[in-house]
This record gives C-alpha cells, sequence and structure tokens, in this order.
C-alpha cells in the first residue's frame, strides 16, 4: 500500500492534540539541513491552536534566512531517546516597545 500524503497526515492534527500525546515537532530545513525540535506546549503559548500543515510555513531557518524549504515531522519520544535529542525549549517571551514619530503641524 502506498504511503499516504504527509500533508493529509497532518490536516486533522493539531498542536494541543500533539501535546496531549507527548509528542515532539521536527522542523527541517530541506535547503541546509538544519533540524529543530520543540515540544507542542511551548509553541503553544507563542501560536493559537493550528492544524500542523499549516505550522511549517510559519518557519524560518536562522542558518539560511529561508522559509519556504521548512518542512514538519511529528516524533513520537521513546525511553532510548531521552536524554540524546537537543529540544529547544522557550524561555520567555519579550515585548519590544518601539516608539512610532509622526511629524504634524502646529
Amino acid at each position: 500500500m502506498p504511503e499516504m500524503n504527509q500533508a493529509k497526515k497532518l490536516r486533522g492534527w493539531s498542536l494541543r492534540d500533539a501535546g496531549d500525546a507527548g509528542q515532539l515537532l521536527e522542523v527541517t530545513c530541506q535547503s541546509c539541513r538544519r533540524t529543530y525540535r520543540f515540544f507542542p506546549r511551548d509553541l503553544l503559548q507563542l501560536t493559537k491552536n493550528v492544524s500542523l500543515d499549516r505550522l511549517a510555513g510559519r518557519f524560518h531557518c536562522e542558518r539560511c534566512d529561508r522559509g519556504d524549504y521548512m518542512s514538519l515531522k511529528v516524533l513520537q519520544l521513546w525511553g532510548s531517546e531521552t536524554g540524546r535529542l537537543t529540544v529547544r525549549r522557550l524561555v520567555k517571551i519579550t515585548t519590544v516597545k518601539k516608539p512610532i514619530w509622526e511629524d504634524g503641524v502646529l
């Protein structure tokens, strides 16, 4: 039986579903082959509960600054992988205040 399209697999699965199942999200840049892994609960603090097929387009690679070659894969954690996988954790969210000035006539 042929493998189902990856986008069809991810369409029915959301960030909250992946977090409840204890899964990791692996985002890979197909241009420079850089891989990032995230916990879905951390991403839920930055965005709303979206379908996973729409999530890959929101990422940009830090190395090559490309956003059009990003692909997303869902990983199920196994006991042997504990302590070996590099995972990005959300430490804090900062808000930048930037003044915008406009010249007017008195």
